[in-house]
């Protein structure tokens, strides 16, 4: 499986209800707005967010992604392939500058700095390390340690608020929700693979399939997903 598909087949099995892009729609005024997504990937929220508001410019520096829109075509959306410093050292400003699940660099926070006018909001969303499904790279990689990705992010939350003003902080909680064991197992794969790069032998699959069994409810597969929700304005 290529890397679009399996980007495309994590996404199509998480947060099925939307509740991210839910709450976004409930804590932020998005009509006549223009939105930035900040490493887009797929869209997974740039485009049901693309109904309230004015305009979307998509940015991901992967190029892999620009099949996916060009496929997708939505009149409110704008796929730039390019990385966030380049785009972002034009000067130009927004109205709504998301940040959801990102690779942690410190750098984001003055890039964003930069491109905030005194109304823009600012939304950054992570996920809780302590999530039944962050937890399954722990129990099937035993001794490898994520402590550097975590202590990184922690540094990156801590910087938020000496940089921006928090208008609110909460948890939103949602799901990773397969149909059935076998889409769990497949899909699970490379999803691990994906961002983790784990290569999966016999021992290591039988461990996955304990893992999910463990999850099951009624006929599906559910993960349950802890998420943190940010929501900031400029600190003038």
């Amino acid at each position: 499986m290529d890397f679009l598909q399996a980007f495309i087949e994590d996404c199509r099995y998480y947060d099925i209800k939307k509740v991210e892009a839910k709450t976004i729609v409930r804590n932020v005024n998005l009509k006549n707005k223009t939105i930035l997504d900040i490493g887009t990937g797929i869209g997974r929220l740039a485009f049901p967010l693309s109904k309230y508001a004015k305009e979307i410019i998509a940015l991901d520096k992967d190029r892999r992604f620009k099949r996916y829109f060009d496929k997708h075509k939505n009149k409110k959306i704008k796929f730039v392939n390019q990385s966030a410093e380049k785009f972002l050292g034009r000067g130009a400003k927004f109205d709504v500058i998301l940040l959801a699940w990102p690779t942690i660099n410190f750098r984001c926070i003055s890039l964003i700095k930069k491109a905030v006018n005194k109304d823009t909001t600012f939304i950054f969303i992570t996920c809780d390390n302590n999530s039944d499904f962050e937890k399954i790279i722990n129990e099937l990689e035993e001794g490898r340690s994520f402590d550097k990705d975590i202590k990184n992010k922690r540094k990156f939350i801590s910087l938020l608020p000496k940089n921006f003003k928090i208008i609110s902080r909460k948890r939103i909680n949602t799901e990773y929700v397969y149909p059935n064991q076998k889409t769990a197992l497949r899909v699970i794969k490379n999803s691990m693979n994906l961002w983790f790069k784990t290569k999966f032998n016999k021992e290591k699959e039988g461990k996955l399939k304990e893992i999910i069994k463990r999850h099951r409810k009624d006929s599906k597969i559910i993960f349950r997903e802890k998420i943190w929700f940010y929501l900031m304005a400029n600190e003038i």
